[in-house]
């Protein structure tokens, strides 16, 4: 058996992000899910970009702040505490706003881990 307490903090931010990024199943050496702390700052996003993912369903826990979610069909307000859930092949884009007065810090969770599957959406003008 394996056990295992990871503090993000003490883990190395993931470079080239624009948010603050801690990969935390990897550190706990987990494989068959993905969990990521990310920290974002007013206007900034959580995703390299509006995607999707065609296996993966995504699970976002509000831990301070408000996420907003940008959709095709709509924007969601994710407040603190909230869990906001993603389907696969459903397009999304987490992130901070401009205008917000606060940071937003979430845990994101994602089965099955996937590596480069996100699929970038164009949303129509």
């Amino acid at each position: 058996m394996r056990y295992s307490v990871v503090d993000p903090d003490n883990l190395e931010r993931v470079d080239e992000r624009p948010c603050d990024l801690r990969r935390l199943s990897d550190a706990a050496g987990m494989e068959t899910v993905a969990i990521n702390r990310f920290d974002a700052e007013p206007g900034e996003q959580l995703p390299l970009a509006y995607h999707y993912h065609e296996t993966q369903e995504e699970a976002f826990v509000v831990l301070s702040g408000t996420l907003h979610v940008e959709t095709p069909d709509e924007e969601f307000t994710v407040p603190q505490g909230s869990l906001f859930a993603v389907e696969p092949g459903a397009p999304q884009r987490a992130y901070n706003p401009d205008d917000a007065d606060d940071a937003v810090s979430v845990i994101a969770v994602g089965a099955p881990p996937v590596d480069g599957d996100a699929v970038p959406y164009e949303p129509e003008e």
